[in-house]
């Protein structure tokens, strides 16, 4: 699926998912888990996001995928196309409904700054 030309959403049929998990972008305090990693040929920046059942009920995951994916459409939109970024919530972090998307924003933001610099996670 792709948004207004900027990213895409992984699709199952990508296997974007590498076998060496990068490390996180953000430190233990965080909110989020965000992780990004290169794939060769991508035409637009990929954003794969996930949570799991333990979570929350559905409505409140889809409503955290939207307000991820929102996030992405305002922040993300110097990133360069071979990046594939991964957002879930953390397993201690808080519940789902608590996250605005404000604080997603802002951690995806902090997270996308320290990735750009160096040029690899």
């Amino acid at each position: 699926m792709i948004f207004k030309g900027r990213f895409r959403t992984v699709r199952h049929t990508d296997h974007a998912v590498p076998s060496a998990l990068p490390r996180p972008l953000l430190g233990q305090d965080a909110l989020l888990d965000i992780r990004a990693w290169r794939l060769q040929g991508a035409e637009l920046p990929l954003l794969l996001v996930t949570t799991s059942r333990k979570s929350g009920p559905a409505v409140r995951r889809n409503r955290f995928r939207r307000r991820v994916r929102m996030a992405f459409l305002s922040v993300g939109t110097g990133l360069q196309a071979p990046w594939v970024v991964w957002i879930r919530p953390l397993r201690k972090g808080p519940p789902l409904d608590r996250l605005s998307i404000q604080d997603i924003e802002g951690q995806l933001r902090l997270a996308l700054r320290r990735l750009a610099p160096t040029g690899q996670p």
